[in-house]
């Protein structure tokens, strides 16, 4: 019962709705804003699922910490590409480099949804990351969303993933991955595999265009 009331989830949406009925001026309305921020509530959860799941069934410290460094090391590579990503989104904004590359992608006279497209699948395969590119691609776009008030953010995000899960080439890890795991040779990767990721991302985009337009 106890895990239930500390998961993450509940706490995030305990956030939500405090912040939609709540004054935030209020001493309460700050304690479960700082117990539903993400990094909290996911540090409470992990102590909770360590006594609940560890401590509790009479496992010692040092199968915990075996257990622990299991887990981190089956999740390393996906922290490092996102963290990796982040600060990328931050080097775009911090230099000012977003804002120039908005103005001279504004002046190429293009939909701002194929350019959203555009933009997330050339730095995915310039990077050889999906995450990577939806973050460099957020943050070359969105200086640009005041200029195109008829489209929404939302649908401009939908654009930025389309073009973010395209052209999986030889850059992107996941492109390796597949080659290995499917005994493939490059050629029958590129053929099927990358071929594949293209049309899933030319789909995805004719959908977001359709969706901008009912929207």
């Amino acid at each position: 019962m106890i895990s239930r009331w500390v998961s993450s989830r509940v706490l995030l949406l305990t956030k939500t709705a405090a912040e939609l009925n709540m004054d935030h001026g209020t001493t309460v309305y700050t304690i479960l804003e700082f117990l539903g921020n993400p990094i909290t509530a996911m540090f409470i959860a992990a102590f909770v699922a360590y006594y609940i799941f560890g401590i509790k069934q009479n496992m010692g410290m040092s199968v915990l910490l075996e257990k622990t460094e299991g887990a981190f090391a089956s999740i390393a590579n996906i922290l490092l590409i996102i963290g990796a990503g982040g600060a990328f989104n931050g080097v775009l904004k911090g230099s000012g480099l977003a804002d120039v590359l908005a103005q001279i992608l504004f002046n190429l006279d293009m939909h701002p949804i194929l350019l959203a497209w555009l933009v997330a699948i050339i730095l995915h395969a310039a990077v050889g990351s999906a995450t990577v590119a939806m973050m460099g691609a957020t943050a070359i776009v969105a200086p640009m969303l005041p200029l195109y008030p008829d489209i929404s953010p939302e649908i401009i995000t939908l654009a930025i993933g389309s073009g973010a899960i395209g052209c999986t080439i030889v850059t992107d890890s996941l492109f390796w991955l597949v080659k290995q795991y499917c005994g493939a040779s490059m050629s029958e990767t590129f053929k099927y595999y990358t071929t594949a990721t293209f049309i899933a991302s030319f789909v995805a985009l004719g959908g977001t265009f359709l969706l901008s337009y009912i929207i």
